[in-house]
């Protein structure tokens, strides 16, 4: 369309989706999903973003005025050279290009990945190693009641083997897996590094304690992907096989504003 075309149509244009994909970028670091797509490491650089985004849509407003003033000349200009064109000017794809991701970011409720995501992926130690950094492996050891699901996973990939003592408190989703009995669940937890597609399901085998027991749901009571927390210790591995925590409580709870674990 020739009025697409304009001058003063195209800084408006411009101007406009600049400034919607700011607040788009906003309203996710304020409601805290943008944490569902990138590590928190990078919230800084998406908040910098922001402010360029607002700073350069910002700009146009000064463009649509000079627009106003040119038009008459490019219009002439246009008259004497007709196979003239601007290669700035912003067409329909363009606009449907960039506004793609607004459109897709709207429509599609922000969602953290779930067990669903585990059809493509394993829950595997042996990946662990190639994806975290040496200073996680060396970090400092915590207590027994603070270890996540990563810092277990992690300290039985290098051969720590828990302790006669040692109480672990753990919170992820439920993971039914059909190799396991009727008393076992793998609860798990996504880790991130930096964003969604290279995250990695790391999850810990959980026995159940005998049927009838106190505060001892049965395996079919519990929903896959529904959000427990697990307090029990650590039985002693069979072989090359993870130690199995053995649940002395067990808890379903909502899901955790940060599903995500950050190396």
């Amino acid at each position: 369309m020739r009025v697409l075309r304009l001058p003063t149509v195209q800084a408006a244009f411009k101007g406009m989706l600049l400034f919607a994909m700011g607040i788009f970028l906003l309203t996710r670091i304020t409601s805290g999903t943008l944490n569902f797509y990138i590590s928190d490491r990078f919230g800084w650089l998406t908040l910098a973003a922001v402010l360029g985004l607002f700073v350069v849509g910002g700009s146009y407003r000064y463009l649509f005025s000079d627009a106003g003033q040119t038009t008459a000349d490019d219009d002439h200009d246009r008259d004497s050279h007709p196979d003239h064109h601007h290669s700035h000017a912003l067409g329909w794809a363009g606009i449907l290009l960039v506004s793609l991701p607004i459109l897709l970011g709207l429509l599609v409720p922000p969602r953290p990945l779930g067990v669903a995501a585990l059809q493509n992926r394993e829950i595997s130690v042996g990946g662990v190693d190639s994806v975290l950094p040496a200073a996680v492996r060396s970090a400092q050891i915590k207590e027994s009641e603070e270890r996540t699901i990563l810092d277990w996973v992690l300290a039985f990939h290098e051969g720590q083997l828990p302790e006669e003592n040692d109480v672990a408190d753990v919170t992820g989703f439920v993971y039914l897996d059909d190799a396991a009995d009727g008393r076992q669940f793998t609860v798990t937890r996504f880790v991130v590094g930096c964003c969604a597609a290279d995250a990695m399901a790391v999850g810990l085998p959980v026995s159940l304690g005998p049927e009838g027991s106190a505060d001892q749901p049965v395996v079919d009571e519990l929903e896959e992907g529904q959000w427990v927390r697990v307090v029990g210790r650590f039985a002693a591995p069979v072989g090359n096989a993870l130690p199995v925590l053995a649940a002395e409580q067990l808890d379903v709870v909502p899901e955790p504003n940060q599903p995500y674990l950050y190396p």
